[in-house]
């Protein structure tokens, strides 16, 4: 983005929904915004697929969302957050899994999620963070895959990348992340530069080959 069945659907969606890690207490600028987003993946010995990516405002908290189907194969997950000052905080994740019928469900609650965050809602601290600041050496993130478990991974910003929105050009806030003990893969995301947590490309690597590639293929403001 690999196991059989339900393992390697889970890893296929989640590297693409990926990267949506927490990162260290830093002060952000821009305040989420609701979006309705859809993105077109293509995954290497797999059919292309749409992946849909919905932030909006319930009440007093947030919700982000992503759906993805793969021919028989398909996932979701979902988490709702808060601000807290400068940074958002997790309430709650859902994710489920499915292949062939045949998949799993994962909760995780606001006790789990106290200190380090889920993917979801770190996938607009990432993207806040890259809007607003560059780090070129040594940035280390910490996130709670979709099963609880907390891992590490290296950042740093690259060059922006010039890339069409609704027939406009913007530049890009663009990073490279990568697991520090996978050195033979990584990701290259570029996000909005004004709308957190929007992706506008997501490049997966391997072995320094291109394997997949995400990248929007409409939006909608709210």
């Amino acid at each position: 983005m690999f196991k059989p069945a339900r393992p390697r659907i889970a890893g296929l969606i989640g590297s693409c929904l990926l990267s949506l890690l927490a990162l260290a207490s830093t002060a952000y600028a821009g305040a989420p915004q609701a979006f309705d987003a859809r993105y077109h993946l293509a995954v290497d010995g797999w059919p292309d697929a749409d992946i849909e990516h919905r932030v909006s405002r319930e009440g007093g908290h947030w919700l982000s969302e992503m759906h993805a189907n793969v021919a028989v194969a398909g996932g979701n997950e979902s988490s709702r957050f808060i601000e807290d000052g400068d940074q958002l905080r997790a309430l709650s994740y859902r994710s489920n899994y499915r292949m062939l019928g045949v998949g799993k469900d994962y909760r995780l609650g606001q006790e789990q999620l106290a200190q380090v965050p889920d993917r979801q809602t770190a996938l607009i601290n990432l993207a806040r963070q890259a809007q607003e600041s560059h780090c070129r050496s040594d940035c280390s993130v910490r996130f709670i895959d979709y099963k609880g478990r907390e891992e590490t991974m290296d950042w740093r910003s690259i060059d922006n990348v010039p890339v069409a929105v609704n027939g406009q050009t913007v530049e890009a806030p663009t990073i490279k992340l990568q697991n520090p003990d996978k050195q033979d893969r990584y990701m290259v995301i570029s996000f909005h530069p004004e709308i957190p947590g929007l992706i506008l490309r997501l490049d997966y690597f391997k072995h320094d080959e291109q394997v997949s590639r995400m990248s929007l293929s409409s939006l909608e403001q709210h």
